[in-house]
């Protein structure tokens, strides 16, 4: 989650949906595996080790303060971080957690991503 007012905004679609239903809202980060995994060591210099650290650490905090949001707000909800391929991982654990309804959001690219995808979020 790169932008809390974008995740803000999800979470908000998500917690109207899962009142109306009397659903369980599932907060969902996926991040590119670490190069160290791959590799068997550390990848790079160890400040870009600990850059990577630091980011899954705010990353964390992130889902686990917007999960407790919501459960403050008498919902059920369950945050998880996660590493690997973003869409075998999205696919895996929909059929896993036997999920209805996703909604998903992205981190905003460079401009040719921009330029070929766009933005797509629609209000």
């Amino acid at each position: 989650i790169n932008n809390e007012q974008n995740a803000g905004r999800l979470l908000a679609k998500a917690e109207k949906l899962a009142g109306a239903f009397g659903s369980k809202v599932w907060i969902l980060h996926i991040s590119e595996p670490d190069p160290d995994d791959f590799l068997g060591l550390e990848a790079g210099p160890q400040f870009a080790h600990e850059k990577r650290l630091q980011n899954r650490k705010k990353e964390g905090e992130l889902i686990k303060r917007l999960t407790e949001d919501l459960q403050a707000r008498n919902l059920k909800a369950e945050g998880m971080q996660l590493q690997g391929s973003t869409a075998k991982l999205i696919k895996a654990q929909v059929k896993e957690l036997n999920v209805d309804l996703l909604i998903a959001g992205h981190h905003k690219r460079n401009f040719f991503y921009q330029l070929f995808v766009g933005n797509v979020e629609q209000e």
